[in-house]
């Protein structure tokens, strides 16, 4: 669904802008914070509605779009300057994501994905929480790139499970760090994805 409307600049003391979303998030899109492709005046633009503890007039919550200070070079426009804006949701796919990080991680990346990916085949792929996701039902698994490794997301019961096969790998409530230069076992991924998508999907 596409929303389109007409509204203010508005520019905050310390110079950053924003367009109000005259929407509550939570009833439209039933979260408290969305990834969205927006056009200002026509110029693309694609970031977050969020709330950021700016209130309407008559207290309730305010969502925002901030406006990057080059796009308002571009619309030579300031506060309280009308803007026509556009918006609608916008869902990164797992490759999308992949292919945003650095050169040398995405093949790891690439292969942990396609190994999920052939493990549950009927999980639905998302982008949620900031990674990549594959859910039925609700979220079965995650997995991330970070600074010195990948992350695996299975959820705390499954790092229970897995408990003997993971000594080696630094653990946390619902994580496994597998170290960028170390060699990814995938068969092991390949083998929690299933135990994830068994034991924790909802049909």
């Amino acid at each position: 669904m596409k929303y389109e409307y007409d509204t203010e600049l508005q520019v905050m003391d310390d110079g950053g802008a924003y367009v109000v979303f005259p929407w509550d998030i939570r009833k439209e899109f039933g979260k408290g914070r969305v990834r969205v492709h927006a056009e200002f005046d026509g110029i693309p633009y694609d970031g977050s509605i969020v709330n950021m503890g700016v209130r309407n007039p008559d207290g309730s919550i305010c969502y925002i779009i901030g406006v990057l200070k080059s796009i308002r070079k571009q619309l030579n426009k300031a506060a309280g300057d009308i803007i026509h804006v556009s918006v609608q949701e916008y869902e990164m796919t797992i490759k999308e994501y992949i292919e945003k990080q650095d050169a040398d991680i995405k093949p790891r990346l690439y292969e942990i994905y396609e190994t999920i990916r052939t493990a549950v085949p009927a999980a639905e792929e998302r982008y949620s929480y900031g990674m990549p996701t594959f859910w039925k039902g609700r979220n079965i698994i995650h997995f991330a790139a970070m600074k010195n490794h990948i992350g695996v997301y299975p959820g705390s019961e499954a790092i229970g499970v897995f408990a003997d096969k993971l000594k080696g790998y630094k653990t946390s409530k619902g994580a496994i760090q597998f170290p960028n230069n170390e060699e990814i076992p995938l068969d092991l991924i390949s083998e929690i994805a299933d135990w994830c998508y068994r034991n924790n999907r909802k049909d």
